[in-house]
Order: C-alpha cells, then structure tokens, then sequence
C-alpha cells in the first residue's frame, strides 16, 4: 500500500514526487473536479442558496485514474494550493472520490524539500471556513453573471456581467471620461539661473517661490496665468541682486520597498517587462512548481505567488542577511532585520510574500536553464526580495533659497533643491526611477554660504498646463482595484483579461480604454443595479467573505444580505436598461476600433472588426463563456452555437 497525494497541476505533481520518494504517489487533478452546472443557475434560491455541484465531464479521465490510485492507497493527502481557492478544490475532491481511508490536508508556501517535509509533518483536516467563503464567492458570482448577462446582451449586446469585472470596468470608463470633460489650466512659472562668482561654470536654477508675503505658484495667491503676467514679474526683477539667504542640508534615507505580493509583482512586471498580468501569473506559477536547473529534477524556485502578504520567514531573512553580509558586506546589512507591515485590508498574513526559495540561486546562475521570460521574472522577485533586507539609501538633501531684492519692489525669494547620493544601500540591487517634480528636479548645488552673492545668467519663464488623470495601465488597475479592495489579488489578472476578451477595454500603446461598448455597457448596469456597481459596495462583499473565511459571519446570511436588494434590482432591470439598447457597438461601421492593418507574407491585413449576423435577442447564453449564442449550421442541422467563436466552442442544441 502507499500513501497518494493529490496535488493541482503535472509540474507540481513531478517536484513534490522526487522530495517524497518511495512510498507516495504524487497525482494532480489538473484543477476543479466539480463546478457548478453550464447550463443553469444551479442554486437553489429557495433552499438558502445550496448549489448543486457536477462532476466536470472533461475531468472523468482523471477522476478514473485517481480513484484506480486511491484503490491501492492507505492514506490520502490533498495538498492542492495554500489558498481559499485550493482549500475548495481539496474539499470537492474529498466530495468526488468518496475516501474510506485517512484523509487529511496539507499546505506548504514552497515546493522545497524543508517545506514539504514540514508539511506532511503538521497534517491537518479541511478548514471549511475557507471552503464556505470560497464557496460564498462562487455563489454569489454565479448568482450575477447568470442572472444579470442575459439582461445585458439584450440591452448593450454585452457579452457577459460580473459582480468584480464590472466594477472594474467602471474604473477604466470613469477615467475615460474624468479625461474627455478634463480642461486645462494654463500657468507659468519663473526659474533662475544663478551662478557662483567669479567662476559661472557652478550654476544651478532656482525657482521663483514668493513675492513679499504671497506665495507663487498654481493656487497660490499670484497665480501666473498667462505669459504676460510672467513677463511683468521679470521686468520687476531687472537689476535685482541675488543673495543666498539661508540653506539647510538634511540627511535622508530612502528605505527599500517590502517583498512583493501578487498584487506588485504584476504591477512591476508590467512596468518594467511589459508583461500583462495573466502572463506575469503564468511565468510566476511555472516558477513555484518547479523548472529543472540542472540538478536532474524539477526545483521550486519562488515561495507561492498568489499572496497579500509581505511577510518574510526568519530563516529567509537570516539566508538573506549573511548572503549580503557575504557578498557585499555588513555595511550594507541593516541593525535588525526589517519587518514590513502589509497596508492590504484583510491580508492573509498566514502566507509569505513571494521570495526566491534559496537566495542563493542567483538570477546568472541560472539564466541558461530559464526561457526569456522565467529569467526576467525570476530576477525581478530574486533583487525585490534582497533589496527589502538592505540598507536604507542615505541622500544628503540640501535646500537653498535665495533672496532677490531690486529698488522700489518687494524681495522676491527663489529656492533650489539639491540632492546628493552618499551612500547607495539597497540601490545596489534595485533601481528605482524618480519620479520628482519638474518644477523642482533635484540637482548637484555647488558649495555655498549664507550671504553668499550670485551672479545672474539668465531668468527663464516655464510655461505649463495642468494633465488629466492617465488612462490605466494594467499595472495602475491592478493598483487601482488592490487600494479599493475590490476583488482578491489573485483574480486581478483573470479580471483585466476578461475585460479585453470580452471587447469591454482595448489596450494600446499599453494603456486601457473603453470601448463604445464597454461605455454603453457600463451605463446600463450602473442604472439598473447602482449598488452593485458601486465600489464601496462591492469592497463591503469582499469583507463579507472575508468574515466568512475566519468564522466571524455564517455564509448564507452573508449572500442573504447580498441578494435581498439584488432581487429587487433584478424585477425592474430590464426597463432600465432599454434606453442603452441604440448604444450597441457597430462592428460593421468599425466604430469598435479604428482600422489598422499589419504586414504579413508580403499582404496588407486589416484588423478591423469583420461584421457578424445580427443576433437572436432570444437566443441562449453560451455554457462556457456566458456569451450571447447564434444560430449556426453543422452536418447534423442547425444548433446553437457561441458568437465568439472560434475564441470559444460552446454548443447547445436548438430544442
């Protein structure tokens, strides 16, 4: 007899089978077993809420195989991933295969040999206060996308609805639209360029802060507006004498950035490597379950990636400190090891921030055995994690302001900001790009004094406008959504990929906008479901779930308080959302994107949205994707089949 595991994907299976050796079969359910039915709501509004739970047909093969593994097993350990997500997938295996032996739960935060075997000796039964929560998620997101989608297609011909992705949605079409009625202010500035005497190869420029008693500046009590009123200031400062007043050097330290959780990983692999979210998560994931390095088997190489924590284990922190001491010396160790206190609402401290298992495992040690994209990643988690255990920068910021007095007229003060880089820290390993105003950029002063005269090379007049909010990157949405505590982390990316599938956003030049139907989209729900639609709301759900998840608050009260006004909602839906039914997308006019065209064999290819067949209002909504259906024509006669396709192949039969 031997002990089976059951583990969620192949790669994992493989790498915990070679740390476990004999004794244990390692299989992976490749996922969810069980999920709620395609073609129906499968809940039972009248019974609080029970859903009805399928065997998924496309898992038959593999529940086979580890229902033949469990036959010759004495003992069975569900060590899918540490998370809520992974602690449903345990518990609806444990529900499919029907165990008459031991069964217990096993969770580990790295796929290492110490991890592993710490696991398997703490086992522990199923926590169902996380099954409930995520089991209250599934619901509740069922309960909108299967009852608010038909409405939509019918309305907007929007393709689907849910509870977290439109409210996603609404950010991007809010800060479309904060742009597009945005108006620009004009204003100017005034800069000097003084230098020392008698040598004017030491100048530096100092801006003009204060007239007499008024401060100068953009809301401020002389607000330059035009050029004009700058050119009238620097008529009054013709002959003025120029005079260090005062300076002030202060040292500063510039502490590192803490680990990263999910959600920074993504936001930082998007500014820096361009990778979307979905593709961060993908590479992150490979990374965690293993890759061969050359050690003739698979090697976890990153602690779990789907984390709103920045804690950091003592024995990470302790390899972490002497390998910095080792490489680059005690100077560049702090006094004690940092702690970083995690700013998410809610976090689950019980997980890690995302770390390299061995700190070690240098990124150039391993590059020729990682692709392109693995090595980038691994890098990018494996210098984050160090620089969080360094020393803090040290600058030595000196600020200077200059008094400029000229007969007749108030004395104007200028100020210049320098900064100096005394001592690199954490810098040594991750770079950071300032991000200072341009008005006040800060710059190497040249030795000065109190008192000190300054020669006058030029004054210079800036003009400026005021900028409208950025459209989102993918990293700022994830930002944005993360800051509100909308959704979990790790649904950030599935959220951003949704909307793009689903024609609701665009991505160009890297940066998010609505499309005409996600604008349309995005009206139609606010007016019939203005609660669910609105963020702070949809922040309260997530704390539902999370007083679920520690035992603080009963499931099916939670959804009750949910669905109440939502059912309400759904009874006058329908007419509220008619007037938006002139707004669909026109596909064939190209008003969905503007026509670009692309060289492939030699040919111009247009990428203009082809026109498709008008759609049945009465028609299904898609099994798989939740996608209006259309009429479409096979060898065995009509049937009906998803719009999107060949993106999805979902069918149902005409009857």
């Amino acid at each position: 007899m031997s002990k089976l595991v059951i583990v969620e994907s192949p790669a994992k299976a493989k790498t915990i089978a070679s740390v476990l050796g004999a004794g244990y079969v390692v299989r992976a359910s490749l996922g969810h077993v069980r999920d709620l039915p395609d073609k129906e709501l499968g809940i039972d509004l009248d019974r609080n809420f029970k859903p009805t739970y399928h065997l998924l047909r496309a898992k038959s093969k593999t529940l086979k195989q580890l229902r033949e593994a469990l036959a010759n097993a004495d003992e069975l350990y569900l060590a899918t991933d540490p998370d809520r997500e992974g602690e449903a997938i345990a518990w609806h295996l444990q529900q499919a295969l029907k165990p008459r032996v031991r069964t217990q739960r096993v969770t580990f935060h790295a796929i290492t040999p110490a991890d592993i075997q710490a696991a398997f000796a703490q086992p522990r039964a199923i926590d169902m206060q996380l099954v409930d929560a995520q089991q209250a998620r599934r619901v509740l997101d069922r309960l909108v996308g299967y009852q608010v989608s038909p409405l939509l297609w019918k309305s907007t011909g929007g393709k689907s609805a849910g509870r977290v992705q439109s409210v996603a949605l609404r950010l991007v079409v809010d800060r479309e639209r904060e742009i597009r009625d945005f108006v620009p202010q004009e204003y100017w500035s005034i800069h000097a360029d003084l230098a020392k005497q008698p040598d004017h190869a030491q100048h530096f420029l100092a801006r003009l802060i204060q007239i007499g008693t008024q401060k100068v500046g953009l809301d401020q009590s002389i607000h330059l507006k035009t050029k004009e009123d700058a050119e009238r200031i620097i008529a009054d400062l013709q002959g003025a004498v120029y005079r260090v007043k005062d300076l002030k050097t202060e040292r500063k330290a510039r502490k590192p950035w803490p680990p990263f959780t999910t959600s920074t990983l993504q936001q930082s692999a998007s500014a820096r490597l361009h990778l979307s979210p979905a593709e961060t998560m993908k590479i992150a994931q490979e990374l965690y379950e293993g890759v061969d390095i050359g050690e003739g088997k698979p090697v976890g190489l990153i602690t779990y990636m789907r984390t709103d924590s920045t804690a950091i284990s003592p024995e990470a922190q302790a390899a972490a400190r002497q390998m910095i001491t080792d490489t680059l010396g005690a100077k560049y160790l702090p006094e004690a090891a940092p702690q970083y206190k995690t700013k998410v609402k809610n976090a689950q401290e019980a997980h890690e921030a995302i770390r390299p298992t061995d700190v070690r495992r240098y990124p150039k040690h391993l590059q020729s055995h990682l692709s392109p994209r693995q090595f980038q990643v691994y890098d990018l988690i494996w210098r984050r994690f160090v620089a969080s255990q360094m020393a803090a920068a040290l600058y030595d910021v000196t600020t200077v302001n200059v008094a400029a007095t000229a007969e007749g007229k108030p004395p104007f003060l200028f100020r210049a900001v320098g900064r100096d880089l005394v001592f690199d820290g954490f810098l040594r390993v991750w770079q950071e790009e300032d991000k200072s105003d341009d008005e006040d950029e800060p710059q190497t002063l040249p030795p000065l004094s109190v008192n000190e005269l300054l020669d006058l090379l030029a004054l210079i007049p800036k003009q400026h406008f005021t900028q409208p909010p950025g459209r989102y990157t993918e990293s700022a949405l994830v930002k944005a959504l993360e800051e509100r505590g909308i959704g979990r982390p790790s649904t950030y990316a599935a959220i951003i990929k949704t909307l793009k599938d689903r024609d609701y956003v665009v991505l160009e030049k890297r940066v998010l906008s609505p499309t005409t139907l996600g604008e349309a989209t995005c009206d139609a729900l606010i007016a019939a479901f203005p609660e669910v639609m609105d963020y702070t709301f949809t922040a309260q759900v997530e704390d539902w779930l999370d007083d679920v998840s520690r035992g603080e608050r009963d499931w099916v009260k939670a959804l009750t308080e949910f669905y109440t006004p939502f059912a309400l909602a759904l009874e006058s839906a329908a007419a509220k959302m008619l007037p938006f039914k002139g707004e669909k997308i026109d596909r064939a006019a190209g008003t969905f994107k503007k026509r670009t065209s692309t060289k492939r064999g030699g040919r111009s290819k247009s990428n203009a949205p082809k026109a498709r067949p008008a759609l049945d209002p009465n028609a299904p909504v898609c099994p798989k994707c939740n996608s209006p259906m259309m009429k479409r024509t096979g060898p065995r006669g009509e049937f009906w089949g998803c719009s999107t396709y060949p993106k999805c192949k979902g069918t149902r039969p005409l009857s």
